[in-house]
């Protein structure tokens, strides 16, 4: 199983009820560390990761090695350890996944000379499931939150940010989801016409709001989605999922009625 896969499983298995609150985890991991605890062989016994925030899912995996290959938690703290009791050889590939509300940051490691060396850093865009610069998880970025939150009402607010050609056009629209058990399911009918929010060399905002029928015992997240136009063209894409205190007022990243 490649890192990449992981980090796709561990997106589209995200328990919906974790047990740190939707609005507390962060939108993106930090550059989080790593270390190990080994013997000759080399063996590792214990992966202690460090520069976690409470809520993120931290994972291990490790290709061609023998010993518990894959496994994750959600971080309590600042700190987490595994203790996998892995052998490890020449073709062993170790992984260390962190994943936040938008974006995941994944080590990879190696074995030269009988020692684990860092080998790659990888960052995914967690809504669309694809690579992106790990430079882009500081920089100024789209976003999206829910800012309606009622039994007959659901709705959210997203926007994108300046820096774009003048020539470009920037459009949204929202997809609506619920937590069912563990996973989150998209509502039948809860995607948005495409909305048009202007040139992309400005920021700008707009929303989207879902109407229903008293819904009641339903916590709903949701997604935007973004296209940068040059006519009839799309020259670039992003989604993002709803985050906290975004917007004055109620804003956060789940609404629960």
């Amino acid at each position: 199983m490649t890192l990449l896969c992981l980090a796709v499983m561990l997106v589209t298995a995200a328990d919906a009820r974790g047990a740190v609150p939707a609005d507390a985890v962060p939108d993106a991991p930090a550059d989080f560390r790593v270390s190990f605890q080994t013997q000759a062989g080399p063996v590792v016994q214990a992966v202690t990761v460090t520069g976690l925030q409470a809520g993120e899912r931290v994972a291990l995996s490790c290709q061609n090695c023998l010993g518990q290959t894959a496994v994750e938690a959600e971080a309590a703290g600042a700190r987490h350890v595994f203790r996998p009791k892995l052998r490890l050889n020449a073709a062993s590939r170790l992984g260390v996944l962190v994943v936040g509300r938008n974006f995941s940051r994944t080590r990879a490691y190696r074995v030269t000379g009988g020692r684990l060396e860092l080998d790659t850093r990888t960052c995914v865009s967690v809504a669309e499931n694809r690579r992106v610069r790990c430079g882009s998880l500081t920089a100024p970025r789209p976003w999206a939150t829910m800012n309606v939150c009622s039994p007959s009402e659901v709705g959210m607010r997203a926007a994108s940010p300046s820096g774009g050609r003048s020539r470009d056009a920037v459009a949204a629209r929202f997809r609506l989801q619920y937590a069912e058990g563990a996973r989150w399911v998209d509502v039948p009918s809860g995607t948005s016409p495409w909305t048009a929010l202007g040139r992309a060399n400005r920021s700008w905002q707009g929303g989207y709001t879902f109407r229903f029928n008293a819904v009641k015992g339903r916590t709903f997240r949701g997604v935007a989605e973004f296209q940068w136009r040059r006519g009839k063209r799309v020259v670039r894409t992003a989604a993002r999922l709803t985050s906290p205190r975004r917007t004055a007022g109620f804003s956060s990243s789940v609404c629960a009625v």
